[in-house]
């Protein structure tokens, strides 16, 4: 068999990590499974302060109001604190996730499974010009069979980059509002 067929091959039949493992050594260690099928970055300047971005991420049951997509979250009884599960909906797929970092001003990650894939989702803040703007680095990797098939990461990443347009539409508009 050539090789680029064993390549497509294995990336059709990945299963990748165990969700323990994404959870502890990739989540947890900053990474997202890079040989997952299905990966996608994007990035965005916001021009309001960390504190205000990080607000609304750190929300989640606070998602529906302003994430495409989302209409519910349900939030488990510590809040968003690591190793805190909590379910949502994202296009009418239900999801259960659960926080690896929560690192105010800094980042917000998780895990999550949907219909047999398992995923590695970050939010990553950078303060800018002495904390008036934030860059937003989201990215995220989604393993599984036959996941690359029907969700190829072009795909993925155009669900980032609406994600961060309405973090960033959100939190400028809060922004605006706080300066009236």
């Amino acid at each position: 068999m050539p090789v680029a067929s064993r390549s497509l091959l294995r990336r059709v039949f990945y299963t990748g990590p165990s969700l323990a493992e994404l959870q502890q050594h990739y989540a947890k260690g900053g990474l997202i499974d890079d040989r997952a099928p299905v990966t996608a970055l994007s990035r965005v300047r916001i021009e309001a302060p960390p504190a205000t971005v990080w607000r609304l991420l750190h929300d989640l049951p606070g998602w529906p109001s302003w994430v495409p997509g989302v209409t519910s979250v349900r939030q488990g009884p510590k809040g968003a604190v690591p190793d805190e599960e909590f379910r949502w909906k994202l296009g009418g797929m239900p999801i259960r996730s659960t926080l690896a970092v929560v690192e105010p001003l800094r980042e917000l990650c998780w895990t999550g499974v949907l219909a047999g894939t398992r995923a590695v989702h970050r939010f990553r803040l950078a303060s800018l010009e002495d904390g008036r703007a934030t860059e937003v680095l989201s990215e995220e990797s989604i393993g599984g069979p036959f996941i690359a098939l029907y969700f190829p990461s072009a795909k993925l990443r155009t669900v980032l980059e609406d994600w961060l347009a309405a973090l960033k539409s959100t939190a400028e508009t809060a922004e605006r509002e706080v300066v009236r």
